[in-house]
């Protein structure tokens, strides 16, 4: 049993740091909650593995996870503050044991088990639809439009990547100003400004 284990919460530290699409995927990669049954880490944060793919400790049970929608940093933040008491409960009654190949972690006790079930109902809870404010604003750049062409960025044949990094910082705070949200994600801009700078050059070659 892990009786002395306290659950220690890692709090999210950026805006955006449930949300992250790798290149060349169509969607971005599934948030979780994350228990971890060695350390008693209680933590939030974004699938690293491609498609349908889980961790060693995750398989093993060790890191016990539960799927929720990608919240904004302040909503993340609550999430983790209201299962913190909850986790306990299921660190207290799990171990982690050897069967005979691997080190695996078990929930054992039913007072364990109620908590682990209640997460995964809060966790499962989590409205993923328009209009919940916890969640994190997440535009598509093809989904809006023409809204900058080259000139209208300040793109030039010769504009560097850091340059384009600065653009699409600057055209992003633009674009969260002018639906007056506190913080929004544009995804593939970053891609759409290279294409801009790129057809420019290809212009001039």
């Amino acid at each position: 049993m892990s009786e002395n284990l306290r659950v220690t919460v890692r709090p999210l530290t950026r805006p955006d740091e449930l949300h992250a699409r790798f290149h060349g995927q169509s969607e971005a990669q599934p948030a979780y909650v994350e228990l971890g049954l060695e350390d008693g880490i209680l933590l939030a944060s974004y699938s690293c593995e491609i498609g349908r793919g889980i961790s060693a400790g995750v398989d093993r049970g060790i890191d016990r996870r539960w799927s929720i929608p990608v919240l904004t940093q302040d909503a993340g933040n609550r999430l983790l503050d209201d299962l913190a008491p909850l986790a306990q409960r299921v660190l207290d009654g799990s171990e982690i044991v050897w069967n005979g190949s691997n080190r695996v972690g078990r929930v054992v006790t039913e007072n364990a088990q109620a908590a682990y079930d209640e997460i995964t109902e809060r966790c499962g809870g989590i409205e993923d639809r328009d209009g919940n404010e916890d969640l994190l604003p997440v535009w598509p750049a093809d989904s809006l439009g023409d809204l900058w062409d080259a000139e209208d960025a300040g793109i030039t044949a010769l504009t560097t990547d850091e340059e384009l990094d600065r653009i699409e910082e600057r055209l992003t705070e633009e674009f969260r100003e002018g639906q007056g949200l506190e913080f929004v994600v544009i995804e593939g801009l970053d891609d759409y400004l290279k294409q801009l700078r790129d057809d420019l050059a290809a212009q001039v070659d």
